[in-house]
């Protein structure tokens, strides 16, 4: 056995980002690859002028880890430095960027709102429509509201230049049952080119099985309180993409629909530590459902006296259901003043502990908007300077209520409008600099609406110790349904950026960058608990949250010399209005707070088709917990789960077209004071791939050593309120995959 670790820690993976992936092809010598233009700068800026850390995780990579049937929220929490440990489920809940909340893109447009989500975007995203990831970190205002950790880009496939067709098929399995265990994915796309039009189309259908924790032990199906799990699924996906040009017009139109459904056997015990299956309480509610359609239409022209015009239109409806949650723990509001626990139940008619059959809540949320890009060259300026700039305009309609129809957050309708614009200005031959700012304007809708009535469980057994009957007791319990006031607000701000780039060497950058970012905080969660401390009837103008304003100051270097590629960056975050939630008290509040730390990432290819390197991040924070003006209270765990995570990987391509690579994934604990700590977790995945006929077979293992452990950041979404313990989740043991692809 130590034999083998040894063996498996000098050949660890290969899919970081720039890397090659498990292709690595064979050459005499290093080559240098092609100057890196980012998108989601809007001003399509050259990597190597952009005055903070910025990353691209091609295609290949993403094969890579795409083939042992991850989704993308597991491959890019392995891939991005400073991105939190993946939580094994549907769910990106306490999964955050530099410890705080990173803006999802689909080639430049937001799949949600802001103001309520379940944060399913990343897992949910079919990883065969996937073209390449960027990724900007630190606060960012170019797509408006959200960004104030970063943004994740994701660029999806286009119609390729010639007629093409490919077929792929994945299959995995646990040995503590391969049959419940199994999991199979299928995935066809193809191109067509006709004259001037392309055409790309993707077809994805996959199912998983039960999953099990290295003990052998059956995971649960919603372990993160009705967030739904990985297990026990069905997700179909369409993608279609079409390009056209005519003259200087170019054309743009993707199309995506998207259907997941998990069918939970039995409910969760949250009691027991980790969570676990309660094989004597048969699952009753229904089905944990996602559905979404989008559409985004993109018209570009680059012969306009001013320069480049680029105009996007799109629209997105997501309908979500989360899973029916029985009361308890889970689910509650403890409050510290007064001792008792109100568990957030919606009773049947009468007072009482019992969730009402239809108390499961589904979440609608319809966006649509314009985004309007110019890029201008100001060579009078200086030679190579221009000035991106334009509007925005979109609209955000979100609900979220019970399955009979009853809301449970205000119905709400937003409107923003912005204004933006970015100088690149090259100064000399060796300094590159960046300045601009954005004004964004939102103007909230929010409509009145009746918060639901909950059961109070600390009030009611206060009364039973008194001596009261269950009845009256339970009556006793009963949190009164309070009418919240809605109404019109404004929220409004105006940001900058400013940095710039030092090309000290050919091969080596040094920058410094000021960067800020507004973030509208989840909105619909100050609806749902309004009136929770018994207030029965309620002004949203008293719990608005405010707006976030993040200040971020980063330094950092790339180093670029053939095989060898270095990055590494160090950053401040600050925030007077930062949005925390105290997974206690399951309550949300805003403070001062200042985040901190590091990332660098190493890769080294050489001649020979070996490839190797290191993915690793520092990050952690404080707030000021009791709004005394002194930040000096560490922030959540859910916040920031482990604060220093790392990815070392490695792959070798072998003469006789084998290859073969693996990784080790590290999640350091942390222990700091008023939170329980939060266990180190350590992965060691392997795979490889051989020529089969006119494909390639595909095979591997995730956590060779079945370490019977906990998912890091899954056991930082709760806590017990009644003991302090975190609830726990174990993670996945062992799983064997095998998979074939081919084009033709």
């Amino acid at each position: 056995m130590r034999n083998l670790r040894t063996t498996v820690c000098r050949m660890v993976l290969m899919s970081a980002a720039g890397a090659p992936g498990l292709a690595l092809a064979q050459s005499d010598e290093p080559f240098q690859l092609d100057e890196i233009v980012i998108s989601s700068t809007r001003s399509n800026s050259a990597q190597s002028a952009i005055p903070g850390a910025v990353q691209v995780i091609s295609g290949d990579a993403l094969e890579t880890a795409r083939a042992g049937g991850k989704t993308l929220e597991q491959m890019l929490s392995a891939l991005i430095p400073g991105f939190a440990p993946s939580n094994g489920t549907i769910s990106g809940a306490s999964q955050t960027l530099r410890g705080r909340s990173a803006q999802i893109l689909i080639d430049g447009v937001s799949r949600t709102s802001e103001l309520r989500g379940f944060s399913r975007e990343l897992a949910l995203i079919d990883p065969a429509s996937v073209e390449r990831v960027e990724v900007i970190k630190g606060s960012s205002a170019r797509f408006g509201n959200g960004a104030t950790g970063g943004i994740i880009n994701i660029i999806t496939k286009k119609p390729a230049d010639a007629d093409a067709a490919s077929v792929s098929v994945r299959l995995s399995a646990q040995e503590d049952d391969l049959g419940d265990s199994l999991g199979y994915e299928v995935s066809v796309t193809s191109d067509k080119r006709v004259n001037d039009l392309g055409l790309h189309l993707e077809l994805t259908g996959k199912t998983m099985g039960d999953r099990f924790d290295g003990n052998g032990d059956l995971l649960a199906g919603d372990p993160l309180v009705g967030q739904g799990g990985s297990s026990d699924y069905d997700q179909y996906a369409l993608g279609f993409a079409a390009d056209y040009a005519v003259g200087p017009h170019e054309f743009d139109l993707r199309f995506d629909v998207s259907r997941f459904t998990q069918d939970s056997d039995y409910f969760t015990d949250y009691l027991t530590r980790p969570v676990s299956v309660d094989e004597d309480n048969p699952y009753t509610g229904a089905d944990v459902k996602d559905e979404s359609e989008a559409l985004t239409l993109t018209y570009r022209n680059d012969t306009l006296s001013f320069g480049e015009m680029e105009l996007t239109a799109y629209a997105t409806s997501t309908k979500r259901r989360a899973a029916f949650v029985e009361p308890g723990i889970a689910n509650s509001q403890y409050y510290v003043d007064t001792g008792s626990a109100a568990v957030i139940v919606y009773p049947p008619g009468v007072p009482g502990y019992a969730q009402d059959a239809d108390a499961q809540t589904e979440l609608n949320t319809d966006t649509y908007g314009v985004n309007l890009t110019f890029r201008s060259g100001l060579d009078q300026l200086a030679a190579g300077a221009k000035l991106t700039w334009g509007f925005d305009f979109g609209r955000d309609e979100v609900e979220q209520a019970l399955l009979d129809g009853a809301d449970v957050i205000a119905p709400m309708t937003q409107d923003s409008m912005a204004a933006f614009a970015q100088l690149e200005v090259p100064v000399g031959n060796r300094f590159d600099l960046s300045m601009g700012m954005r004004a964004e304007r939102f103007e909230l809708d929010v409509d009145d609406f009746i918060r639901p009535a909950a059961s109070d469980l600390g009030r009611s057994l206060q009364a039973i110790q008194l001596g009261y009957p269950a009845d009256v007791a339970a009556a006793y319990a009963l949190l009164p349904a309070a009418d919240v006031t809605g109404g019109e607000e404004d929220y409004s701000a105006t940001v900058f950026n400013i940095g710039g780039v030092y090309h000290a060497t050919p091969a080596v950058d040094l920058y410094a960058g000021f960067s800020q970012g507004f973030s509208l905080p989840d909105v619909g969660a100050f609806t749902r608990r309004a009136g929770l401390d018994g207030s029965t009837s309620v002004s949203f103008a008293d719990i608005k949250p405010k707006a976030q304003i993040v200040d971020t100051y980063e330094i950092g270097t790339r180093y670029r010399n053939g095989a060898l590629r270095v990055d590494a960056s160090a950053f401040l975050s600050t925030s007077d209005d930062g949005t925390t939630f105290d997974s206690v008290t399951n309550s949300v509040s805003q403070q001062k707070e200042r985040v901190w730390g590091g990332e660098v990432t190493v890769d080294y290819t050489n001649a020979a088709g070996l490839n190797y390197g290191l993915i690793a991040s520092y990050t952690e924070g404080k707030y000021d917990s009791d709004d005394d003006g002194d930040i000096d209270d560490y922030l959540p765990n859910n916040r920031i789960v482990s604060p220093f995570t790392a990815t070392l990987y490695t792959g070798y391509g072998f003469g006789s077209g084998l290859e073969l690579g693996g990784e080790v994934i590290y999640a350091s604990a942390r222990d700091v004071e008023d939170y329980p700590e939060v266990e180190e977790n350590i992965r060691v995945n392997l795979r490889g791939a051989y020529p089969v006929g006119r494909g390639s077979m595909s095979f591997g293992v995730e956590n060779l050593f079945n370490r019977d452990q906990y998912n890091s950041t899954a056991s930082v979404v709760r806590t017990n309120p009644l003991t302090g313990e975190a609830i726990l989740v174990a993670d996945e043991g062992r799983r064997f995959w095998i998979g074939y692809d081919v084009s033709f």
